[in-house]
């Protein structure tokens, strides 16, 4: 009796699972199938502005990628109590560090976006051959840029090329190329792009690749790879189009919300504070997706309901301070600060209100010995009482603009002829300089290449592209081969606070002004520095160890 019950269940049960499959297999009417989809212009342009959304994401150009990554170069410092950022700014980097696996996560995915773009927007009928040829050069742009930094970043330029869209693990898990092929398809994808994208976009197409987005990050590639002749002639297109570039009147228009897109603008990543419902301030893919940055909260000081995970060195913070104010400039008549000092950084002496949350309140708490904090790219005016108040930002990311292919052109001026190549150079500095009513330079006191060379190096570019671009500080001091210099020069350097502000010692003081503390910064990255270990990051241990090829 109890086996045949035990038989009628099993049938019961084997005829529920079998009789009522169907009941499991229901079609979602929400989702669209690959097959469904790259059918119509429409499509296309849906599949493009989702590789252009890539490039929000935090391993990019989001909100962890630009507030950690300065802190392992001689311009950031992290908070004492992240230990993420600490480990970076102590060279403590290894293949499961975070923002090692993420950046390598999130700029893949954003590749493999623009090959689907290039896969099928070939094939589609219904598309004009216009419109065809505008979304192809612009996925190229993306994939270009995407594998520059990839390039750039990791494990000496050896990545993984992908070109088409995988159609199977085969084609997923592939080996690492040599350098010098990921090196040619990102020159052959820029200059792709450079020969079929638009000088210009009408107003409600902003933020799409230009003609001088691609010769821009041309010359970059090509001044990384010490190949400043032709950095110069990219360079020089720029510099050459004033019809399309020139610096804005106020540095600070390169960092707010209101003046996007501006003349000096080459590239920049779109934003948007625009809360979507359950979004939470968070970016990712989707309906509820949030297209904000979280770099304000991740860099804004506690006084201002920030998370203050990095904020200026000490030597970026004393640079600023030092910052010559041309005093013959009424626009300097009672600063304390310079113009570039005050809308770069925050100080507790500077003269701008910085989340005025309350009017005795000003500047936030400055506590654990933080000198610093930035400005530029936070939400700083009137009608944002406090960044706690705004959870992302919709401030846009300049990736590349006109004053750094100046000095980028000043720096091929002086690589490609010398002393004779200073009066120029001297001349494309001293515009960055008058824009922000800064004392300019004496050409006759910067005559020789390696004086000019050093203030490029340790003055001009720090002090005007502090935390901007794609992690461009260290790509700047490795280009020039000077990371292991500078870490040991600024580990001598000794500070101490009083109120507040920050000054520096002599290296051989032993305590500050009445017993003050002495500060210094940069001994572990000094003490730890490998070029062959540090140079870049290693390939992340999830493609390590997911990659049979590897």
């Amino acid at each position: 009796m109890k086996n045949l019950i035990r038989i009628n269940i099993g049938l019961l049960i084997a005829f529920t699972l079998f009789g009522c499959q169907n009941w499991f297999d229901i079609e979602n009417k929400n989702t669209i199938e690959e097959r469904e989809f790259w059918q119509n212009e429409q499509e296309a342009f849906m599949g493009l502005m989702a590789a252009y959304g890539g490039l929000q994401n935090h391993g990019s150009m989001g909100g962890n990628s630009a507030a950690q990554m300065p802190t392992r170069s001689d311009i950031g410092r992290p908070s004492i109590w992240n230990d993420q950022y600490v480990e970076l700014s102590k060279l403590l980097i290894n293949d499961n560090t975070s923002i090692v696996k993420l950046k390598w996560a999130d700029l893949y995915t954003t590749i493999f976006r623009t090959n689907q773009v290039l896969d099928r927007v070939p094939e589609i009928i219904e598309i004009t051959d216009e419109s065809r040829a505008l979304f192809l050069a612009e996925a190229h742009f993306i994939r270009g840029i995407c594998y520059y930094w990839l390039y750039s970043t990791y494990n000496d330029g050896s990545i993984i090329l992908h070109t088409t869209v995988a159609q199977g693990k085969e084609e997923i898990a592939k080996p690492l190329s040599p350098k010098e092929d990921v090196l040619a398809l990102i020159i052959s994808d820029l200059t792709y792009a450079q020969e079929r994208l638009p000088e210009n976009w009408e107003d409600k197409y902003k933020g799409r690749a230009t003609w001088g987005a691609a010769t821009a990050f041309l010359g970059q590639v090509y001044i990384n790879e010490h190949e400043y002749l032709k950095a110069q002639n990219e360079f020089k297109k720029i510099i050459d189009r004033e019809d399309l570039y020139q610096l804005t009147p106020d540095i600070s228009w390169n960092f707010d919300i209101e003046h996007e897109f501006n003349s000096e603008s080459i590239f920049e990543v779109s934003f948007s504070d625009t809360q979507k419902p359950n979004g939470g301030g968070v970016i990712i893919d989707g309906p509820s997706g949030t297209e904000g940055t979280r770099r304000g909260v991740f860099l804004a000081p506690s006084g201002a309901n920030g998370n203050r995970l990095s904020m200026p060195s000490y030597w970026i913070t004393m640079l600023y301070q030092n910052d010559e104010m041309d005093p013959t400039d009424a626009r300097n008549d009672g600063l304390t600060h310079s113009l570039r000092s005050q809308y770069s950084i925050v100080m507790a002496d500077d003269d701008f209100d910085y989340y005025q949350k309350h009017p005795t309140d000003v500047h936030g708490t400055f506590k654990n010995k933080e000198s610093s904090y930035l400005r530029k790219f936070q939400n700083w005016w009137d009608e944002y009482e406090a960044i706690g108040n705004k959870a992302i930002s919709g401030i846009n990311e300049r990736v590349i603009r006109l004053a750094d292919v100046y000095l980028l052109y000043a720096e091929c001026l002086i690589k490609n002829n010398g002393g004779a190549g200073t009066f120029e150079a001297v001349h494309y500095i001293n515009r960055i300089r008058t824009r922000s009513a800064v004392m300019p330079l004496d050409h006759n006191e910067y005559n020789t290449a390696e004086k000019l060379m050093d203030h490029i190096m340790y003055v001009e570019r720090p002090l005007e592209l502090m935390f901007e671009g794609h992690d461009t500080r260290w790509v700047d001091m490795r280009r020039w081969g000077v990371i292991k210099e500078q870490y040991d020069r600024l580990a001598k350097k000794k500070y101490y606070m009083s109120k507040k502000i920050l000054y520096e010692l002599p290296e051989d003081a032993t305590e500050g002004p009445k017993g003050e503390e002495v500060l210094q910064e940069f001994q572990d990255a000094s003490a730890s520095y490998t070029p062959d270990y540090h140079n870049y990051f290693p390939i992340p241990i999830d493609e390590v160890l997911s990659n049979p090829n590897l």
